[in-house]
């Protein structure tokens, strides 16, 4: 190394040549010595005999650690006479001569020089990777950490302001509710006053009959007026009618407690995932008006929509499904063959259809109408099928009693993926029988015939909630049948018994009761789906019977 390197490596503090005494250019250190050497003393101590082996190196700092007045040696703890002097790498401890030699005799030693550098030399790479690495790392992560806040308190202020919003809308209803109310409440009470008027009829016979004794002729003698007694039932006291104010109190207990949710999910860089708002009533007047009903070929036990206004309708009796358009035409008809019966079918994105059917067997049915078996599902009986928000295809396998589940398949190799039985907290299974399945984002929400309410089980199959229409308090005890989904994630039961249909949220709670049979003539509901880029409500019915509402426009 050149005298110029050495510099490049200065003490802490000038030092004095152990040779000459001299303070300048002291650079170098020898370790035979254990002195410290200028430059130019360097030259001559390597070239005088007796120090021509010696051992001369730059002199820095953990040079002098080392081997200077502060070197790093102690006295062995076990040896207190003998000086530290190796490491053994085997046992990780620094040792004595003797200690080498009592304790760690074949064991990986190396100087214990050797060792403090490598340690050094190893804190120093570590120091060095995190002011190189570490720390620009944490900054870059910190002033996104900033920005993500940043944009967080805008998405959180703007939910605030959703909200806010939200609340001065249900406001502004309820005000108009409450003023008609008012406003018909005051035009009912101006009443024409019976009694007022009798009374001054009265009067009026008074003062004539006054007129006539004061007038003191003959002619009194000849008049005769009516009996008093005539005027009693007019003066008797009225039936008057008033007003009772009979709150609902069912829908402010669902304001109370359903009004919204805000939901956090993870921050995502690229999809920027935030919370939100999300409004548990969909619309704030749910508008269905009829558009059109027809005779159809088959019970409509179960429909699918298919775009372009037309839907499938299919009956378990029938191996026949029919394609109709709104107006009651047949556009297209499918034959499958040996099902004895369809129970449910699917869509997928590729016009593909999936059907189930009551011989145990799940069919592809091509957009050309041709017919392959895609499963067999023996010995259960597939029952509803749909599609999860990954395209996995879900049917409802019964028959098998406590072995009933619902069921996940690939959609191109019919490879089983998962079963749901759908267990509570407590280890009871919930789907017992389970008939029909609607997707409701990550969510399956299955119509259980027995007993008959809707269980809803997460990605996972967990039981996240169940509904048994009690708090419909209706007449008769509910058959729910038919389940559909429609944009705002709710849900539409078809209710057999009591014909109607049940209105339910995302999270299991009853928003009220629509399609009466009282008030939409409703007679018996079976299969029921939503076509919500149309806003069409297809309903299958007893008697052939379906029937389109314009639903939620």
């Amino acid at each position: 190394m050149s005298d110029k390197e050495a510099s490049d490596f200065p003490t802490q503090q000038a030092v004095a040549c152990g040779f000459c005494r001299g303070t300048n250019d002291v650079n170098w250190f020898c370790k035979s010595c254990s002195g410290s050497i200028c430059n130019t003393c360097k030259m001559s101590h390597l070239t005088i005999p007796v120090f021509k082996n010696h051992i001369v190196v730059p002199r820095t700092n953990y040079v002098m650690r080392l081997y200077g007045p502060s070197k790093i040696a102690e006295q062995c703890q076990i040896h207190p006479e003998k000086e530290i002097s190796t490491y053994c790498n085997d046992c990780q401890v620094p040792c004595c001569a003797t200690c080498q030699v009592q304790k760690h005799k074949k064991h990986d030693i190396s100087t214990i020089e050797d060792a403090y550098l490598s340690a050094e030399n190893r804190l120093n790479d570590n120091v060095k990777e995190l002011e190189k690495d570490v720390i620009p790392k944490l900054e870059k992560m910190a002033a996104k950490t900033k920005k993500r806040r940043s944009e967080k308190r805008e998405q959180i202020d703007l939910v605030r302001e959703e909200v806010n919003n939200f609340r001065n809308e249900m406001k502004h209803a309820v005000d108009e509710s409450c003023d008609d109310l008012i406003e018909k409440l005051e035009h009912n009470s101006i009443e024409p006053d019976d009694l007022d008027a009798q009374k001054a009829k009265i009067h009026e016979m008074i003062k004539e009959l006054n007129a006539i004794i004061h007038k003191g002729d003959l002619g009194m003698i000849k008049f005769f007026p009516p009996s008093p007694s005539t005027f009693i039932p007019e003066v008797s006291t009225p039936n008057l009618t008033i007003p009772v104010f009979t709150p609902r109190r069912n829908v402010l207990a669902v304001i109370k407690e359903r009004i919204g949710t805000i939901e956090w999910t993870e921050f995502n860089s690229e999809s920027k995932c935030t919370p939100s708002l999300t409004t548990n009533f969909g619309p704030s007047i749910i508008n269905i008006n009829k558009v059109m009903s027809f005779s159809s070929n088959i019970d409509g036990t179960s429909i699918t929509t298919a775009g372009n206004n037309t839907a499938w309708v299919m009956n378990s009796d029938s191996n026949t499904m029919y394609l109709y358009e709104s107006s009651g035409k047949v556009v297209r008809s499918v034959t499958v063959k040996g099902s004895h019966g369809i129970k449910g079918m699917v869509i997928r994105r590729s016009g593909e259809m999936i059907v189930s059917c009551t011989d145990s067997k799940v069919r592809r049915v091509s957009s050309s109408g041709e017919v392959t078996t895609l499963i067999d599902t023996s010995p259960f009986r597939p029952y509803g099928v749909c599609l999860n928000d990954r395209e996995a295809f879900v049917v409802c396998m019964s028959d098998q009693g406590e072995r009933n589940h619902v069921a996940l398949y690939s959609p191109d190799t019919g490879r089983k993926l998962l079963e749901i039985r759908g267990m509570n907290g407590r280890g009871k299974q919930q789907i017992t029988y389970p008939y029909r399945v609607a997707s409701n984002g990550k969510d399956l929400c299955v119509v259980n015939v027995n007993p008959n309410h809707i269980v809803c089980v997460d990605e996972k199959g967990y039981v996240r909630w169940l509904y048994d229409g009690k708090d419909a308090i209706l007449t008769k005890s509910v058959y729910l049948c038919g389940v559909s989904v429609d944009k705002y994630n709710n849900l539409l039961v078809t209710d057999y018994n009591n014909e109607c249909v049940h209105y339910i949220d995302r999270e299991g709670m009853l928003i009220q009761i629509i399609l009466t049979q009282e008030q939409n003539g409703l007679s018996r509901p079976r299969g029921i789906c939503v076509d919500d880029k149309i806003g069409h409500l297809w309903l299958g019915c007893a008697s052939q019977n379906v029937i389109i509402y314009k639903y939620l426009s």
